[in-house]
């Protein structure tokens, strides 16, 4: 083994994945923030962290980050690029998970903030 080995991350080819969901919802909250309460993290609402979140990129990443099974309540620690070097911290929590199991290739993600969710949006 070499010394870098070690650091290696196994990841599921989003391709490959069988049973895969049509759809998967994703809210995203502050790791500051309790999940089931409006705390009023005002960054967690904001619709630029949001469209942030649903760029090609970032749900590209999500696919290959989280590719294979997920289940609702599945939370994963994440953060989104701000600009300027200065990433945001999240959690992502899977809200629904729609005709199948798991993450793949054809998985639409949505991500949405864990107010709306509390909210009822």
């Amino acid at each position: 083994m070499s010394p870098t080995d070690h650091h290696a991350v196994e990841r599921t080819d989003p391709e490959t994945v069988t049973d895969q969901a049509d759809r998967v919802v994703v809210s995203f909250r502050s790791p500051k923030t309790d999940p089931d309460t409006d705390d009023g993290w005002w960054i967690a609402d904001s619709e630029w962290i949001q469209d942030r979140m649903a760029e090609a990129s970032y749900v590209r990443y999500l696919h290959w980050a989280h590719a294979g099974p997920v289940m609702v309540g599945d939370e994963w620690d994440e953060f989104v690029n701000c600009g300027c070097e200065s990433p945001q911290d999240v959690i992502l929590r899977v809200e629904r998970v729609e005709d199948g199991t798991a993450i793949g290739a054809g998985t639409t993600i949505d991500v949405i903030s864990r107010k709306a969710i509390i909210d009822g949006e």
